[in-house]
C-alpha cells in the first residue's frame, strides 16, 4: 500500500497543467487586474481634480430645490421617510428622488404594456394568416428601423397635443365605455367628467399628463417591437409536435398557444426580454426631450442651477445602476421559479 500510495504521489500531475487550478489562478488574475486598473483610474481622476481643482461638494443635495417639476410629483421626505407632495422649497435630493419616482413609474407602466404588445404582435408573426403575418411584419420592421426619438416626438406633438381641447365644439374622446378619457390635457383612467371653465375635463381617478402618456405609450410600443421578435423565436424553438399533441387532445390552436406552446417558450425568452425591460427603463431618459420630468431632467435642472454637474450625474448614474439590478434580479427569480416549476 505504501508503495502504491507513493507511485500515486509521483504521478500527480503539477499545477500548472491542472485545468482547474490554472482556472482559479486566471480568475485571480483577472480580478487582480481590474482591481489595478480600478486604482489606477481613481489616482488619475484624484490628481486631475487636485490640478483642475475641482472639489465634490455633496452639501448640494441638502439645498433647497427652488423649481418646479411638471404635474403633480411625489417625493421621499428625508427627514421622516415619509412619500409626499414634491414641493419647490424641498432639496435638492428630494427632487432627484421625485424624478426616481417617476422613472419607476414609467418602467412599470411601459414594462406591462410593451410585454402585452410584444406577445401579441409576436404570436401574430407567425399567424397563419397570410394578412395577419404581413401587418405585423411591417408593425416591427417600421417601428424597429426608426429612432425612438422621432416616434416620441410624433406621440407627442402629433397626437396627444392634437385631440380635442374638452370644449363643446371640441369634446373629449371616450374609449372602451368610457372608462377612458382623452384630451390634449391628457388621458384619465376612470373618474368623473366635469366642466371646468367651459371644458369637460376628468375628475378624480388615474390621471396621465400628455408627456406621460406619449412617453409611456412611445416606449412601450418601440420595445414591443423588439419583444415581438424574441416571442417569435422562443415559440420556433418548442417543438412542433408539442402544438400536434395539443391539438389530437382536443385543443385549439389558441388553447394549445396559451397553455403548452407560450408556458415552454417563456422559459427560453426570459434573459432576452430582461435586456428589453432594461432598455426601455434606461430609453425613458429621452423624456427630456418632451419635457417630462424624470430622473434626468431633474438632476439636469439641478445640475443647471447649482453648477454641480459630477455630484448630480454621480447620484443619477449609481440610480439607474440600482433599478437595472432590481428589474434583473426580479427576473433571474422568475427564471429560476420557472426553472423548476
Amino acid at each position: 500500500m505504501r508503495g502504491i500510495g507513493s507511485d500515486i504521489l509521483r504521478t500527480r500531475s503539477p499545477f500548472w497543467r491542472d485545468a482547474r487550478a490554472l482556472a482559479v489562478l486566471a480568475q485571480v488574475l483577472v480580478v487582480v487586474i481590474v482591481a489595478l486598473a480600478l486604482a489606477g483610474a481613481m489616482a488619475t481622476l484624484r490628481r486631475s481634480f487636485i490640478r483642475q481643482n475641482i472639489h465634490l461638494d455633496w452639501s448640494v443635495l441638502r439645498q433647497p430645490a427652488g423649481f418646479d417639476l411638471s404635474a403633480l410629483q411625489w417625493t421621499v421626505d428625508l427627514d421622516t421617510l415619509r412619500i409626499k407632495r414634491y414641493e419647490p422649497t424641498d432639496s435638492n435630493a428630494e427632487a432627484i428622488i421625485a424624478g426616481l419616482i417617476n422613472t419607476i413609474q414609467v418602467a412599470v407602466m411601459g414594462i406591462v404594456l410593451a410585454t402585452l404588445l410584444g406577445v401579441v404582435a409576436g404570436v401574430a408573426r407567425l399567424s397563419q394568416n397570410w394578412l395577419v403575418g404581413r401587418m405585423a411584419l411591417g408593425y416591427v420592421e417600421a417601428l424597429r428601423n426608426t429612432p425612438l426619438l422621432v416616434q416620441l416626438f410624433f406621440w407627442y406633438f402629433g397626437i396627444f397635443l392634437q385631440l380635442p381641447d374638452g370644449s363643446s365644439s371640441h369634446p373629449p374622446l371616450r374609449l372602451l365605455g368610457s372608462l377612458v378619457t382623452l384630451t390634449n390635457s391628457g388621458l384619465a383612467v376612470g373618474g368623473t367628467r366635469v366642466e371646468r371653465f367651459g371644458r369637460l375635463v376628468a375628475e378624480g381617478g388615474y390621471q396621465l399628463t400628455p408627456e406621460l402618456a406619449a412617453l409611456v405609450i412611445g416606449l412601450a410600443v418601440y420595445t414591443s417591437a423588439f419583444i415581438a421578435e424574441i416571442v417569435r423565436g422562443g415559440i420556433q424553438t418548442v417543438s412542433r409536435g408539442q402544438m400536434e399533441a395539443a391539438r389530437s387532445l382536443g385543443l385549439t390552436y389558441r388553447q394549445g398557444l396559451r397553455l403548452i406552446v407560450l408556458p415552454q417558450a417563456f422559459r427560453i425568452i426570459i434573459p432576452p426580454l430582461g435586456n428589453q425591460f432594461l432598455n426601455l427603463t434606461k430609453n425613458s431618459s429621452l423624456a427630456l426631450g418632451i419635457g417630462y420630468a424624470e430622473l434626468l431632467t431633474a438632476a439636469n435642472t439641478v445640475s443647471s442651477q447649482s453648477f454641480r454637474s459630477l455630484e448630480a450625474f454621480t447620484v443619477v448614474t449609481v440610480a439607474y445602476l440600482m433599478v437595472s439590478l432590481v428589474i434583473s434580479a426580479g427576473l433571474n427569480l422568475i427564471r429560476r421559479r420557472l426553472a423548476t416549476s
